[in-house]
C-alpha cells in the first residue's frame, strides 16, 4: 500500500498560491501551511496549495464551492467537511461556512482553529 505524503510548499509556491487564488494569506495560515497541514488525529484534511496538488485540492474546492454552493468571494476555503467549509476570510479569521449558507461559528485566527480541530478529535 502506498502512503500519502504531505508536500510543504516552499515560500514562492506559497506566493504563487496566493497569486492564483487572489487571496493573502494571513502568517497563521502560512505556519500552519509550513507545519504539513498538520490537524493531529481530526478526521479532517486541509486542502492543499501544492502543484501538481494531491486530491485535496484547495484550487478544485474553491471553483467548486463558488459554482456549486454560492461560496463568498471574501471567504477562501481551507479545509472541507462534506461540502461545509472552514474559510479563511480577509481578516484572517476562521468561519464554519455549510453549504446552506453561512454559520456563526467563527475562530480568531488559523491556529485557533486547528488547535479547536485538535482538540474536538481528541474527545
Amino acid at each position: 500500500m502506498e502512503e500519502f505524503e504531505i508536500k510543504i510548499p516552499s515560500d514562492i509556491q506559497i506566493a504563487d498560491a496566493q497569486k492564483k487564488l487572489g487571496f493573502r494569506f494571513p502568517k497563521e495560515y502560512v505556519a500552519f501551511i509550513k507545519s504539513g497541514y498538520d490537524l493531529g488525529d481530526a478526521p479532517l484534511e486541509a486542502l492543499e496549495i501544492v502543484d501538481p496538488p494531491s486530491y485535496a485540492d484547495i484550487y478544485e474546492a474553491l471553483e467548486s464551492a463558488r459554482k456549486f454552493y454560492d461560496l463568498p468571494a471574501e471567504l477562501l476555503p481551507i479545509c472541507e467537511d462534506s461540502s461545509d467549509y472552514y474559510c479563511i476570510n480577509d481578516k484572517g479569521e476562521v468561519v464554519f461556512w455549510s453549504h446552506n449558507g453561512i454559520t456563526d461559528e467563527k475562530w480568531e485566527n488559523v491556529a485557533i482553529w486547528r488547535n479547536h480541530i485538535v482538540l474536538e478529535a481528541g474527545e
